[in-house]
């Protein structure tokens, strides 16, 4: 029995056993550790090279975007119609070829990352001649992860009359140019000679140049083809979301009521036989888009505006008839067929740019008119009893100097926001809005 208990109480040895078994238990909890480290590392890495592919793909988007954008100046300039500018567009994007790109990144984690890119011109869904669509296709690729994306982009082509005026030109006319008590600040021009320029009055100053014998050709630029069947919807209703463009046979807002219109983010186009406006009726645009409105005849009636937001940037009208029933607000510009026009500033008439092949306009009203403008319409005898800005081109033009404080004065066009562009000596070429685009998606 003494032997037992001597036996039990040797514990000699004990202490290397707990060492051995915490030395165990440390190395299967390292182990562990370890081994979740490890996938954490290969998680994180996946997932980096996962979200890198999309914004890698998301890049090839935004330079060929760039890079088409960048030259569209150019082939804008030399292009002599839309048909012409969506050929040399077009070869630039080199349609249906895929192209990779591989400098246009740095190395990353130790991989140069690739982008493929990929063009092709989608069906138009629009309804006038001036625009075309296209979608975009980009992969980006890095470390064997690839993720696609795409993006929808508008073309649209600006109509130009190919005419070129002196630089600082306000008024130009081809034949004759009577001004009484009325100062220019600018210059002017006639393709007459000087006897055809009459400056009467004290005030009569032009402060530039007098511009004589020209010989500057002023040709009507091509009016847009459109249409809408007659048995369309006759819309009445005083709301319109658009999500694409539309046709009516006719468009009618009731007086005293407001029609709002939603464009979204994207420039829209409706087509319209019958365009019209009760007395009191308003327009309102809403959305960030613009909205260019083709219509075969417009009435408005007397208090009706169009666009009651007053940014005239905003709407574009293409006006095939007459405009003897316009006797509303219109705060946007027009590019009429052949109608004759009558401006009263802030009151009634078109509010912006001015393009007709029509035979007479006539622009009233106190004060000076709400933005720098320009009328074109080298068929027409103008008659402006009213300060104005920016560049009239006209058959002849005429001022009876009935305000003496009236002042005519050059101010350089932003022709991104004129249905035309008309070449002034400036040099300068309209390019925004020609390429607008959806959001990104992923495929």
């Amino acid at each position: 029995m003494q032997k037992w208990f001597l036996k039990v109480n040797n514990e000699r040895g004990i202490a290397l056993v707990a060492v051995l078994l915490a030395f165990v238990v440390i190395s299967i909890l390292g182990l562990a550790v370890m081994g979740l480290s490890v996938n954490n590392i290969k998680m994180t890495s996946t997932e980096r090279n996962y979200q890198s592919s999309y914004y890698i793909a998301e890049s090839g988007i935004t330079y060929k975007i760039n890079d088409i954008s960048s030259r569209i100046a150019s082939v804008y300039g030399q292009s002599l119609s839309a048909s012409d500018f969506f050929s040399r567009v077009e070869g630039l994007m080199e349609l249906g070829q895929e192209k990779v790109i591989e400098n246009y990144f740095e190395e990353s984690f130790g991989s140069k990352p690739v982008v493929k890119i990929k063009i092709e011109k989608l069906p138009n869904d629009s309804v006038v001649s001036y625009s075309n669509k296209y979608k975009i296709t980009s992969k980006g690729i890095i470390n064997n992860r690839t993720r696609k994306v795409t993006k929808i982009i508008y073309l649209t082509w600006k109509p130009k009359s190919g005419v070129t005026i002196p630089a600082g030109t306000v008024l130009f006319v081809k034949e004759n140019l009577t001004l009484k008590n009325v100062p220019v600040d600018g210059s002017i021009g006639t393709n007459g000679s000087l006897t055809e320029v009459t400056l009467n009055g004290s005030k009569a100053i032009v402060t530039g140049n007098v511009y004589t014998n020209v010989g500057t050709p002023l040709p009507i630029p091509e009016f847009p083809i459109f249409s809408a069947p007659t048995n369309g919807v006759n819309y009445t209703s005083n709301s319109l979301v658009m999500e694409q463009d539309m046709v009516f046979n006719s468009l009618t807002v009731g007086a005293n009521q407001t029609l709002k219109i939603d464009v979204g983010y994207i420039n829209k186009n409706i087509v319209v036989n019958n365009l019209n406006l009760a007395s009191g009726a308003k327009i309102e645009i809403i959305g960030s888009g613009k909205l260019a409105i083709y219509a075969k005849n417009i009435t408005m009636a007397s208090g009706s505006i169009l666009n009651t937001g007053g940014d005239i940037e905003k709407v574009y009208i293409f006006l095939e008839g007459t405009a003897s029933n316009i006797a509303g607000l219109i705060q946007g510009s027009m590019f009429a067929k052949d109608a004759n026009l009558v401006v009263n500033n802030y009151v009634s008439g078109v509010q912006g740019h001015i393009i007709t092949a029509g035979t007479s306009i006539s622009i009233t009203g106190a004060g000076t008119a709400n933005l720098p403008k320009m009328i074109y319409a080298p068929n027409a005898v103008v008659n402006v009893n009213a300060s104005f800005s920016g560049s009239i081109i006209a058959k002849t033009l005429s001022s009876s100097g009935n305000d003496d404080n009236f002042i005519f004065k050059f101010v350089q066009i932003n022709y991104d926001n004129s249905p035309l562009f008309v070449d002034n000596g400036s040099g300068l070429t309209p390019v925004r809005d020609m390429i607008i685009g959806e959001p990104v998606r992923e495929n």
